[in-house]
């Protein structure tokens, strides 16, 4: 019998990959591995639906098959709603593409013919992309150019002076919790602003911290637990990328909604025209699933999981290499950092470093700047940190010497002009948070931090407001043009 040759790329890679044995992740839940912590009982329900008969509910059903997705009137909606009631929501709507979506929907929900939005100045690209149709001002800007957070007491003065001149901004965009573990401390932000200007609608996007609504010590500080303590006159949507801390599937998104029945009406009208309307039934299936096992274990998880990152900690500062990564992590009046993080101090090589830890020791971590993010999630094990550490103690004898790294390529070394005022964003992949958007003077400041992203080997993409997306090449001429925001004078000096 001949062998055939599969000409199927991706999933060839993916077999020789996955050969390797258990990838090591500390970057997002691997819901698997979930398991092994789990009860039996939880277990079976997850490998029942989600393993050996996954080929048996991932099809395409409407309807009285299983429910109706835009509009569930049975196990969808009952599901929806013990999640709302889970995390203390008016209203909840499961997605299954992904949280840019999410963001999407709830600003689309929002949305308008003239309406003025706020942005956070530290946003992910999916939620300026979502708000192009309306007039977008950044919230006041602290912190570098690379590393930039929300200036709370100046945008709390802001808002206020809005609405004592009689036009306040109709919507808020905050992005609460950051791909490098930081995270705004909503119990002290959200009073602030929402008593600067009750009317404004808030969105907020709490992506990577889901599980901790589950978690005593945390629950009371998360948004849903905070606005709903506060004399809203405006509905809050907040957005959660399940997956990432929670036992879901990849791509499966919450969509929480604090607000009257014609505030939840007009989230769902939105995810009718947004959403695909092939939903995937595993990953509903998987949103139950998670929120089911995060309420019966979140909370003995997280002591297991920060026991595991004290035990980290205490290994990385008995080996002089990786003690010298070792950085605090401190935060201020209005933002702390994830107590399930971890960021270790490699340099301009963080990015070569990742890859080699991936590709030598099967050890996953992501990049934030010169720092690697290890974020200690419920997945994670004692095999897992031995492996880390492993390949952090050969970083050195390993790796090489910064010399050795590839020099950037030349397809992206266009330079603005100092002084200039860009007409696109430029935008480094990842975590996809803009240096520049439309209307932004570049500095000095911003080529340093561009040489940076470049010297990391990130992508670098420049995107026309309302345009489409392409790879910066040598031979594109600098755009200076006109500013996006044309209420750009409300920004404080």
């Amino acid at each position: 019998m001949h062998s055939h040759y599969l000409d199927a790329p991706l999933a060839t890679h993916l077999t020789n990959f996955t050969r390797s044995g258990r990838c090591h992740n500390f970057h997002a839940v691997p819901w698997p591995a979930v398991l092994e912590a789990a009860s039996s009982e939880f277990a079976q329900h997850y490998r029942a639906l989600l393993g050996a008969d996954l080929s048996r509910i991932d099809a395409s059903w409407s309807g009285s098959a299983v429910d109706s997705f835009f509009t569930p009137h049975g196990p969808l909606a009952d599901a929806q709603q013990k999640t709302a009631a889970a995390f203390g929501a008016d209203a909840t709507f499961f997605g299954t593409s992904g949280t840019s979506t999410s963001n999407q929907i709830a600003l689309e929900s929002l949305r308008f013919p003239g309406a003025e939005v706020l942005m956070d100045c530290a946003a992910h690209q999916s939620l300026l992309f979502a708000a192009e149709a309306t007039a977008v001002v950044p919230t006041p800007c602290t912190g570098s150019v690379e590393n930039p957070s929300v200036d709370v007491e100046a945008t709390a003065r802001l808002l206020a002076r809005r609405a004592a001149e009689g036009r306040p901004f109709d919507i808020l965009v905050l992005s609460a919790t950051g791909y490098d573990g930081r995270k705004l401390r909503l119990d002290r932000v959200l009073p602030l602003l929402v008593t600067s200007s009750p009317t404004t609608a808030i969105v907020i996007d709490e992506a990577w911290s889901a599980m901790h609504a589950f978690v005593p010590s945390l629950a009371d500080k998360t948004a849903l637990a905070v606005a709903s303590s506060l004399p809203l006159r405006a509905p809050v949507l907040v957005t959660h990328s399940a997956h990432k801390t929670m036992a879901a599937l990849r791509q499966g998104s919450y969509l929480h909604v604090l607000g009257s029945a014609s505030d939840i009406e007009r989230v769902r009208l939105a995810r009718y025209r947004i959403h695909t309307t092939s939903p995937s039934w595993p990953i509903l299936t998987s949103l139950d699933l998670a929120r089911a096992h995060a309420a019966q274990f979140g909370a003995r998880e997280f002591s297991r999981t920060i026991s595991l990152k004290m035990k980290l900690e205490s290994m990385l500062r008995a080996e002089p290499l990786t003690a010298r990564m070792l950085v605090s992590s401190t935060g201020d009046a209005y933002y702390d950092f994830d107590p399930l993080v971890l960021r270790l101090h490699v340099g301009l090589r963080s990015r070569d470093i990742r890859d080699w830890l991936l590709r030598e020791h099967h050890v996953l971590v992501t990049i934030a700047g010169d720092h690697l993010v290890v974020r200690l999630h419920f997945g994670v094990t004692d095999h897992d940190l031995q492996a880390l550490m492993k390949g952090l103690s050969l970083v050195e004898s390993g790796f090489g010497s910064q010399s050795n790294i590839l020099p950037p390529t030349g397809l992206q070394d266009f330079e603005p002009s100092i002084g200039s005022s860009s007409q696109e964003y430029i935008i480094p992949y990842p975590p996809g948070v803009p240096l520049a958007r439309p209307g932004e003077l570049w500095t000095e400041r911003h080529a340093m931090a561009l040489a940076q992203e470049r010297a990391r080997g990130a992508e670098i993409y420049r995107l026309a407001a309302g345009g489409s997306t392409r790879r910066a090449t040598s031979s594109d001429e600098v755009s200076v043009g006109a500013v996006l925001n044309p209420s750009a004078q409300d920004e404080p000096a």
